[in-house]
């Protein structure tokens, strides 16, 4: 009986210890986060008539001790056809460390306590009538677009999605 009891007793010892550290590892994940609002403003890439190409920087930081994983970045620029179509609007996600020129996100690891940014490049090209790139942009009216990032930690594979507004303003003073 007392051996019964004293298993009994591992058992339920063992059960705690791991759903303390489940608590602990989720909690981790939780630590690797980004700063929408402190974003750089737009920055003027490249400038022809047929495409204008700028971009912006997303600064996160890994407030945990333990290393993350950035396994996929896309962007979703929310401009339907309804709202303007004079522009075909496009986005793609870096980090400085694996820039690109392709569609792919290079995965990365994120170190303890590492602050850095992710870089996301528009392409803007006219349609619909617009002559010119530039022409499209100043006729665009503000963007909303989501960055989102597929990451894993510790623990079970997680999103971010940050919401992330452009406005005409700051697309104009790009162009000037």
């Amino acid at each position: 009986m007392i051996v019964v009891g004293v298993i009994l007793v591992l058992i339920a010892l063992v059960v705690l210890f791991t759903l303390q550290l489940i608590s602990k590892h989720a909690a981790s994940d939780k630590q690797l986060v980004f700063f929408r609002d402190k974003r750089t403003q737009a920055k003027l890439i490249s400038k022809t008539d047929e495409k204008i190409e700028f971009g912006v920087d997303v600064p996160y930081e890994n407030k945990s001790r333990d290393e993350g994983i950035f396994l996929d970045a896309f962007v979703r620029i929310y401009l339907p056809d309804e709202q303007y179509n004079g522009v075909l609007l496009r986005g793609r996600v870096n980090h400085p460390a694996a820039a690109r020129t392709d569609d792919y996100f290079e995965a990365r690891l994120v170190p303890p306590g590492e602050k850095g940014h992710l870089t996301v490049t528009f392409e803007a090209t006219p349609r619909n009538g617009k002559k010119t790139a530039e022409e499209a942009l100043l006729a665009m009216p503000d963007v909303e677009f989501a960055l989102y990032v597929e990451r894993r930690g510790r623990m079970e594979l997680f999103h971010n999605k940050e919401n992330i507004l452009l406005t005409k303003e700051e697309v104009h003073n790009l162009l000037k």
